[in-house]
């Protein structure tokens, strides 16, 4: 019964409302919009779309090559101020994203300023505040809290296209939206999240340790969930396999995924289908990975998030293939190919950090996603460029279609390999990075 008392009033539960509200702006809109408003800079500018997606591709190189300034921000200042921090970059950049008028200026505004931003007010402050509040119900916290992104991903890009087409193809207005945005997002930040337990007098999962104690082996017993018996330190998780395995899977299936959500829009445009119904799919791969996060965090807890992960990354090349025959003519692949590869990107994106944080616990994490992140975000980042290229290469995105069905095929592999580590010459406790 006390046990009851203290779940009903831990603020941690609370929090992940807030927490989803902060973290689906900066994804929702200040990462995934773009995309949308990318066609109409092309058509007023005169770019081509192989130098539009390097401006897309500075910026997913900066978001992932910051994860270490994040996780050393965090452990400098906290999750609370570096969320803060990250949300008043990501304003003044997408209010110089609606000035920009040279292509290099650009480049410029997107990776040091929108990158950085996002990097700083999204994926590593929000998992760390999480897997410092929950470990009991780990998968389903993340999995709630990240969905927040999904919904974002969904209705963001459609706000920001009903805006610029309102406005007769004034892509400037959806910049100013984001902006307007991510100032809402750094009160939300500043006002409700908390970076511990103890920074409210509670313990994680509300829980005092006795019953914490209680509670995962009562839980280990019902479930097949693998939990490291020890807090590993970053040194020691470097040496485990099952982390590079980890980080390779994740490399080569989110690889394709960003093929087809960074070329989706231009993708669709080529098949036949007008603007805005190409918006709306593009949305709508985004928005039905909110069905891939909830199911990971309704079974996550339960049914190892290992075997989720490789389902996931299956999905994601099904969509994958699907993406490329896509027709109006066959509305049914158009329907399909978003559900599969948003499915399975929901699943994997949940996964992964849920993984992180039950192989080597809550005290390497920020340092293990700062080093994961840049990594499988460098490689996504390649996609972008690459496909925009080949295409204006070859008139076709079939080259870099097949490449991406490879390395997603690797992917699944890789996963099937990431066997939970032993926890050989680690401690308990330390707050040092390494």
């Amino acid at each position: 019964m006390a046990t009851e008392t203290k779940s009903k009033g831990f603020y941690g539960w609370w929090m992940l409302f807030f927490l989803w509200v902060v973290y689906t702006i900066p994804i929702g809109f200040a990462f995934y919009s773009p995309a949308v408003l990318y066609p109409f800079m092309i058509e007023d500018m005169g770019w081509s779309r192989g130098e539009i997606m390097v401006g897309s591709t500075a910026l997913m190189l900066l978001f992932g090559l910051t994860g270490l300034l994040a996780a050393w921000m965090i452990g400098r200042f906290g999750a609370r101020v570096t969320l803060a921090i990250g949300g008043v970059i990501v304003t003044i950049a997408t209010i110089l994203m609606g000035l920009v008028g040279h292509i290099y200026s650009m480049y410029l505004v997107l990776s040091l300023f929108v990158g950085l931003g996002v990097s700083l007010a999204s994926m590593i402050p929000v998992q760390t505040v999480i897997v410092s509040w929950f470990n009991t119900r780990r998968a389903l916290a993340m999995g709630l809290v990240l969905g927040g992104g999904a919904i974002g991903g969904f209705l963001a890009p459609q706000i920001i296209s009903v805006a610029v087409e309102a406005s007769g193809g004034n892509w400037r207005i959806g910049w100013f939206i984001i902006a307007v945005a991510s100032i809402i997002g750094v009160v939300v930040a500043m006002l409700t999240v908390r970076n511990q337990p103890s920074d409210v007098g509670q313990h994680p999962d509300g829980l005092a340790p006795h019953e914490a104690k209680a509670a995962v082996s009562g839980i280990s017993r019902a479930s097949r969930v693998y939990r490291a018996p020890v807090d590993w330190t970053l040194r020691d998780a470097l040496k485990t396999p099952a982390l590079w395995f980890l980080v390779g899977a994740a490399v080569c299936s989110f690889f394709l995924w960003q093929v087809i959500v960074t070329q989706g829009p231009l993708h669709l445009l080529d098949r036949g289908f007008d603007p805005a119904m190409a918006a709306f799919f593009y949305s709508l791969a985004i928005g039905l990975s909110i069905v891939g996060r909830f199911t990971t965090a309704a079974l996550g807890d339960i049914i190892e998030p290992r075997f989720l992960l490789a389902s996931g990354a299956f999905c994601i090349l099904l969509g994958g293939i699907l993406f490329w025959f896509v027709s109006p003519g066959a509305m049914w692949t158009a329907y399909l190919y978003p559900l599969l590869a948003g499915f399975g990107f929901g699943i994997a994106y949940v996964c992964v950090p849920t993984i992180i944080g039950n192989y080597w616990g809550s005290r390497a994490f920020a340092g293990i996603s700062g080093l994961e992140l840049p990594i499988v975000l460098s490689f996504q980042a390649v996609a972008a460029p690459l496909a925009g290229f080949l295409y204006d290469l070859q008139g076709s995105y079939f080259t870099i279609m097949v490449i991406s069905w490879i390395a997603a095929a690797i992917g699944f592999a890789a996963i099937l390999l990431c066997m939970p580590p032993k926890p050989k010459g680690t401690t308990r406790g330390g707050s040092s990075l390494v």
